[in-house]
């Protein structure tokens, strides 16, 4: 077996952490898996303070009134997350169990989240703008065996874009 064959192979059969290093090292620890077979990153500047993109965020039961592919979402409590909060949600026609891991409010929201074998950390990062606006970083690894097979970096970079494209919207029009 050359290198790249055994290189694509142990990505195809990747696993990653069990979900609870995730949630614990990983997304606690301000990371998400670079080792993952789907990594993705995507930023945005918004032009409304922190405070009105952090509402947007933190609200779970309305991401699917503004979250391109969001179609349903329960929260195992009612309130504003925060860390253990469990929900579950469908993005895409796809089933999600998540549990927060970080709830920093305006500054930083992260998850772990568990998909048909696959887990994932998601972390949306915010910072103010000296113009009072907000930078909003997103980012994303997910793992799972033959994941690398069917559903790409480049696919899930797409959903953070449009996430995000659809937040700044939202935001903007709210302020």
């Amino acid at each position: 077996m050359t290198v790249t064959e055994h290189s694509l192979l142990r990505r195809a059969l990747y696993v990653g952490p069990p979900l609870r290093t995730l949630r614990e090292r990983y997304a606690k620890g301000g990371l998400v898996d670079a080792d993952a077979p789907v990594v993705a990153t995507c930023r945005i500047g918004v032009a409304a303070p922190p405070g009105v993109v952090w509402r947007l965020l933190s609200d779970l039961d309305n991401w699917p009134s503004w979250v391109p592919g969001v179609t349903r979402m329960r929260a195992g409590e009612p309130g504003a997350p925060r860390p253990g909060t469990e929900f579950r949600w469908k993005l895409n026609g796809m089933s999600i169990k998540s549990t927060m891991a970080v709830v920093d409010p305006e500054h930083e929201l992260c998850w772990t989240g568990l998909l048909a074998g696959t887990r994932a950390v998601h972390r949306f990062r915010l910072t103010r703008l000296p113009d009072g606006g907000t930078e909003v970083y997103s980012e994303e690894s997910i793992g799972g065996p033959l994941l690398a097979l069917y559903y790409s970096s480049e696919r899930l970079e797409q959903v953070l874009h449009d996430w995000l494209w659809a937040l700044k919207k939202t935001a903007e029009e709210t302020n």
